[in-house]
């Protein structure tokens, strides 16, 4: 009966008669058996000889010896986009890169058997030689962090995984927002919270924002349950920028704002994470109604939670006078309201401006109504009502951040 499987030593005098082949018919045949199969083929090594697959049964003593003698050679793989074989300093070290599929292996040579596995994501992979003795370093772009693991007398060895994640840090944030601000507390009202229209999920990318690497985000109801200094008041967006070219937004993530003005995860408790690399960044606070702010200087942050507090006069902000003062028993650097339109200006009068939405939401002929209960950004003050005249009314401090003397000036929010 004829049996199919790998040759044991009774083989090995019909594998001596079997022809040999050249290093360059080598490096085709077994290029185009692994074209012609289209599979992720794991290679391993066998006293006399080398088992692929369907299409490449076995390959003698002899032809090992051609094959460990390649300095190099590429394979392609027909549903992959590069695999690369990459010789070592006589050690005939195998390193395959699967770029389209999930992982890419290496397998050591002269019977050592180092093993790597990259996983999907990742970018090329690169095989460097040691000096003789066969260190061997992989690097793949795109990851966040690799491991380093050495050897003794056998070649250290550096592996970088794709599965690991991106490097994360924390931020604990602090801001004021003037809307809801009192100076008498130092808190700011939490009225929104409790409306049956507040969502459930960020506000921020049906607003037209465009986020990096958030958006999404969403909270319980459990979180908006809870009441005092840490209850809910609002959505947020926190930005980091970078350092060098503050313009350029690396990351950024839906958070909420408390009554005492810290930004948390959409848990309610934690710092805002983000999956980056440590480092210095610009920190910038945003909300809907609102103008953004960001610092002046680049932050430093890592796994271990940095606190920024942008309430205070003390942390320098970028641009000419991007926080509002706010003065009384509570004093506090707050983040300019009237943003109606949510594009960066505070406008009384002219096109595009800030007030007339509000009218247009009470009703142009009726301008004495009040819209209750409400989770809108033509709610200045954000007491979950719109109103165009009399007391707490959302039109006045349009007028005021603008000047009562000047109606006609835009306060321009002071983000590069």
């Amino acid at each position: 009966m004829t049996t199919t499987g790998p040759p044991d030593c009774a083989d090995a005098t019909a594998q001596a008669a079997e022809p040999r082949f050249t290093d360059r018919d080598l490096a085709a045949r077994t290029a185009s058996a692994f074209a012609a199969t289209s599979l992720v083929a794991v290679a391993r090594g066998y006293r006399h000889g080398w088992r692929t697959s369907a299409r490449i049964r076995y390959l003698d003593t002899s032809t090992m010896k051609h094959l460990r003698h390649l300095s190099l050679a590429v394979l392609l793989f027909p549903v992959t986009a590069l695999a690369q074989f990459l010789g070592g300093t006589g050690r005939a070290d195998v390193q395959l890169a699967f770029v389209g599929l999930g992982r890419s292996q290496f397998l050591g040579g002269t019977g050592r058997g180092d093993v790597q596995l990259a996983f999907a994501g990742i970018g090329p992979s690169q095989f460097l030689g040691g000096t003789g003795r066969g260190d061997v370093q992989l690097a793949f772009a795109g990851l966040g962090r690799s491991q380093f693991l050495g050897g003794t007398g056998r070649g250290d060895v550096a592996m970088s995984f794709g599965v690991v994640l991106p490097t994360q840090v924390f931020l604990s944030l602090r801001g004021t927002l003037e809307g809801p601000y009192s100076t008498n507390t130092g808190l700011m009202n939490d009225a929104l919270r409790a409306l049956p229209s507040f969502p459930l999920t960020e506000p921020y990318t049906a607003l037209g924002y465009v986020h990096f690497g958030g958006g999404g985000e969403t909270v319980a109801p459990a979180v908006l349950a809870t009441t005092g200094n840490n209850a809910i008041v609002d959505w947020v967006v926190v930005e980091l920028r970078d350092a060098a070219s503050p313009i350029l937004i690396i990351a950024t993530r839906s958070a909420l704002i408390q009554c005492d003005g810290d930004v948390v995860a959409t848990d309610g408790v934690s710092p805002v994470l983000f999956n980056v690399s440590s480092g210095t960044y610009q920190i910038v606070l945003r909300h809907r109604n609102h103008l953004g702010v960001m610092t002046q200087t680049a932050v430093a942050l890592g796994p271990s939670t940095t606190s920024v507090d942008l309430s205070l006069a003390s942390t320098a902000t970028f641009g000419t006078t991007a926080r509002k003062s706010l003065t009384g028993t509570f004093p506090a650097q707050a983040l300019w309201a009237g943003d109606v339109t949510f594009n960066g200006q505070v406008k009384y009068t002219g096109s595009g401006n800030d007030r007339d939405p509000i009218l247009t939401t009470v009703g142009s002929t009726t301008p004495n109504n009040t819209v209750l209960n409400t989770y809108s950004t033509r709610d200045v003050n954000m007491n979950g009502q719109v109103k165009y005249t009399g007391s707490t009314n959302d039109r006045d401090p349009i007028l005021v951040n603008v000047g009562s003397t000047t109606p006609n000036n835009v306060r321009t929010q002071q983000l590069p």
